[in-house]
């Protein structure tokens, strides 16, 4: 693994050198390159010694005390904190935004890591520290682990840490997020699973306390997804709440799509970072939002930071499900086409980019001369000489299919 690091390292100081070179699925994650673009486009410094320390004593312990988590931190104590010296690790429970409520566990780690402000009141969001297992596993909304040079900042880098987010059982609303931070061991799937149980067992209690029904505690965690957003091969994007139908333009579309990847919300400046390469664009920002909210209304779209009140899939979301279930020329056969295509925001790009070079990655690995067939004949594919050349190798010596994919080779390279 130290080696992994190493090379994990050396990419990383790449992406700062030259932030607009694609990053290789076979070099970084998926998750953490799509992050890494976030933070870059948020602003994060990476050289910067700490994260910013957010609230005040005073502030932060009269916050935490009502916050909806409180109740529950005996639970979190009793599942991770008390092996915390032994296991050698820190427990910290943030909220919503990022900021850390409890930080508890290794005593000689806790030292350690309040030189780089992981300390309660501090903002652990990637707005606030970049890269990171709390902030990331808001940012995505689902469980994320983080291992060493992974982190966007390099101050971080000596750790890593896996977190999971927390949700209201009964409406789905994001809570806060329980995270598990030390050295390279902790960044382990047993970890991962260890965190993510401590959240579902948390939610339940959640559940438990406001005398939630059996069925409600069967299914804590389960965040209520009640919006709709087509974006595959179109220049626009259809939004489904409900019965309710919305065609929207293609800025329009571009906004619900980064709000929606962003549970905890985005300030108008993250957004026109987001939006418009030169991030000098704040008014025309705010009156888009205010446009899309007449649509939308304000029960949707709500403000402090801007954010979507109501969960959304994509039909992006839908493809990456079949990919992570093995169902490759399923999700081949789902692809239809790159999302609002020809926007011009950098948010969308990166997001675009990172999703197709996932799913281009996995069918090139594939060599099934089913999916590679699907793939070429789409637009994505059409032109891609190594998926064309792979097709020509996986086809039977002698077919008239193997001999057209190498006459497109050949084609390709005039």
């Amino acid at each position: 693994m130290v080696e992994d690091d190493g090379r994990v390292a050396e990419v990383h100081e790449r992406f700062l050198a030259a932030p607009a070179l694609p990053l290789s699925s076979t070099d970084i994650r998926p998750i953490v390159a799509e992050s890494w673009r976030r933070s870059l486009a948020l602003g994060v410094d990476p050289n910067a010694g700490a994260a910013p320390l957010d609230m005040a004593e005073d502030e932060l312990r009269a916050y935490r005390d009502s916050h909806p988590l409180a109740p529950m931190m005996p639970l979190i104590r009793r599942l991770l904190t008390e092996d915390a010296d032994e296991a050698g690790h820190i427990v910290a429970v943030g909220d919503e935004l990022g900021r850390l409520l409890w930080v508890e566990g290794h005593h000689r780690l806790r030292s350690r890591a309040e030189d780089m402000w992981f300390v309660e009141g501090a903002l652990w969001s990637e707005r606030g520290a970049g890269t990171n297992a709390p902030g990331t596993a808001l940012a995505v909304d689902a469980p994320v682990q983080i291992r060493a040079a992974e982190h966007f900042g390099l101050n971080v880098q000596a750790w890593s840490c896996v977190a999971a987010p927390v949700h209201d059982p009964l409406t789905g609303r994001m809570l806060g997020v329980i995270d598990l931070t030390g050295a390279s061991d902790v960044a382990h799937p047993r970890a991962l699973a260890l965190v993510r149980a401590c959240a579902a067992a948390v939610e339940a209690g959640l559940a438990l306390q406001v005398g939630a029904s059996r069925a409600h505690v069967e299914q804590a965690g389960a965040r209520t997804t009640t919006a709709r957003l087509a974006l595959m091969g179109a220049a626009t994007g259809v939004f489904r709440l409900g019965a309710q139908e919305f065609r929207l333009s293609r800025r329009h579309a571009e906004l619900v799509w980064l709000l929606a990847g962003a549970p905890q919300g985005l300030t108008a400046q993250e957004l026109d970072a987001l939006l418009h390469d030169d991030g000098e664009h704040l008014v025309t920002v705010r009156v888009e939002i205010n446009r899309l909210r007449r649509v939308l209304g304000d029960q949707v779209l709500q403000s402090r930071p801007y954010r979507l009140a109501v969960g959304v899939s994509t039909d992006l979301d839908d493809v990456r499900a079949l990919l992570n279930s093995d169902r490759l020329l399923d999700a081949v056969s789902a692809y239809a086409g790159r999302p609002l295509a020809g926007s011009e925001a950098p948010g969308v790009r990166a997001r675009t980019e990172e999703f197709v070079a996932e799913l281009r990655h996995a069918v090139l690995d594939s060599r099934s001369a089913p999916v590679l067939e699907r793939w070429t004949a789409n637009a994505e594919g059409h032109d891609d000489a190594q998926a064309w050349a792979a097709l020509a190798e996986a086809l039977p010596l002698g077919s008239a299919r193997r001999a057209m994919a190498q006459a497109h080779v050949v084609r390709l390279a005039l």
